[in-house]
């Protein structure tokens, strides 16, 4: 799916409060997920303080390890995203652009003097049953202890559904 149909499949999702234009909240992340035929996309916006517990270019050598860490818990998307197991999904593509990666766009602003700064990442996996497809199970807080909320929205062929995760609710369903 083109990033162009994939937006607006989200755009769909507008009437959901939680896709009002919020603050930049610590402990707290997006997820967009669409479903387009076979595949599943999943869109990530989180602070970085929420995965590494700071947002600032790594200065030390304990921070530049935490980004190397970060990317490689990242890389391995299929252990972060679970798609219902009887869909056989895959992991096809995903990107990841932050700052902190030197790719990719900045998303960075300073507020009251501090740095703030963002990851966006996007996973596609491709489902060989999408049909069979009913759930997500999310364990990024079990990775990312800084990570305490993240805000879920869905797009499927069986309509829009949107749910706020925890570390003891992990999935969203449709």
């Amino acid at each position: 799916m083109t990033k162009c149909k994939f937006f607006l499949l989200l755009i769909l999702l507008a009437p959901f409060p939680i896709m009002a234009a919020e603050a930049h909240v610590h402990g707290v992340a997006t997820l967009q997920l669409a479903l387009d035929d076979s595949l599943l996309h999943l869109n990530l916006s989180s602070p970085l303080d929420s995965l590494l517990g700071f947002e600032h270019q790594p200065r030390t050598e304990k921070q530049k390890a935490a980004v190397r860490h970060m990317a490689d818990q990242l890389h391995q998307a299929e252990r972060l995203f679970q798609p219902t197991m009887a869909a056989r999904c895959t992991l096809k593509t995903y990107s990841l652009e932050s700052p902190v990666l030197q790719t990719g766009k900045h998303k960075e602003h300073e507020h009251e003097g501090h740095e703030h700064a963002d990851l966006d990442a996007e996973f596609v996996f491709y489902c060989a049953k999408p049909n069979e497809l009913r759930d997500l199970e999310v364990n990024l807080f079990t990775y990312f202890p800084g990570l305490l909320r993240l805000k879920t929205e869905a797009a499927t062929p069986r309509g829009q559904s949107a749910a706020m995760l925890t570390p003891s609710k992990r999935r969203i369903a449709w």
